[in-house]
């Protein structure tokens, strides 16, 4: 049932893409004006398109991400724009997770490096959180490499929510002048001092329920 419902909203969204074609194309050439005055005409195709362009952005990284968070913080405002474009990248990358798991893992075994697929065993939680704060490795890389692994989807969920919503926060302030290229080296401070923040807390809690499974198993 599970995977007949992800096929349904796979073939959903590709439906939606082509009979809005042109729409989608003028985000393709960032022509942001003409987006932003379409879809603020229409509230419900204004959610449709940019959770769309989200999942796009999750599946292939074609779309850059702070294009997306331009027209979200414009039409809804920062705070709502923000919130909107953290749920929906947690949603989309949930959706791509889970049909790398159950649709394509044999193909994407194969076409994927190896590092990656290692990497993400070995790392699991922090692996994901890492790569959401510090996006040196591309969005759609990291879902499908967890997909295929043997991470879980509560680990990928948990990273994913917390990572992205570090990230998006500081992409957020980008629209509106509050964060610049001269800010950059302060930015990536405020992400290292919060990633090492989340890195203690994860190593304590793992601490303390491998010393509960240990006692459970003397």
């Amino acid at each position: 049932m599970k995977k007949f419902l992800t096929l349904i909203i796979l073939l959903g969204i590709a439906i939606f893409i082509l009979t809005n074609a042109e729409l989608f194309t003028l985000v393709w050439k960032s022509d942001l004006e003409s987006v932003i005055g379409i879809l603020k005409e229409n509230l419900s195709l204004t959610f449709l398109v940019t959770f769309v362009l989200m999942f796009v952005q999750n599946s292939f990284t074609i779309i850059p991400l702070i294009l997306l968070l331009t027209i979200n913080v414009t039409i809804f405002g920062f705070l709502y724009g923000y919130l909107w474009s953290w749920f929906s990248s947690v949603v989309a990358s949930g959706l791509i997770f889970y049909a790398a798991r159950n649709w394509f893992q044999d193909l994407l075994l194969k076409k994927l490096d190896k590092r990656w697929q290692e990497s993400v065993v070995e790392h699991g939680f922090m692996y994901v959180f890492t790569g959401r704060v510090f996006p040196l490795i591309p969005t759609s890389l990291i879902n499908l490499a967890a997909g295929v692994s043997s991470v879980t989807f509560k680990d990928f969920l948990v990273a994913t929510t917390l990572g992205n919503l570090i990230y998006f926060f500081f992409l957020s302030l980008i629209p509106y002048g509050l964060l610049t290229v001269e800010m950059n080296q302060y930015t990536l401070a405020a992400l290292a001092l919060l990633f090492l923040l989340f890195f203690v807390i994860y190593k304590r809690v793992k601490k303390k329920k491998n010393q509960r499974i240990f006692r459970k198993n003397r």
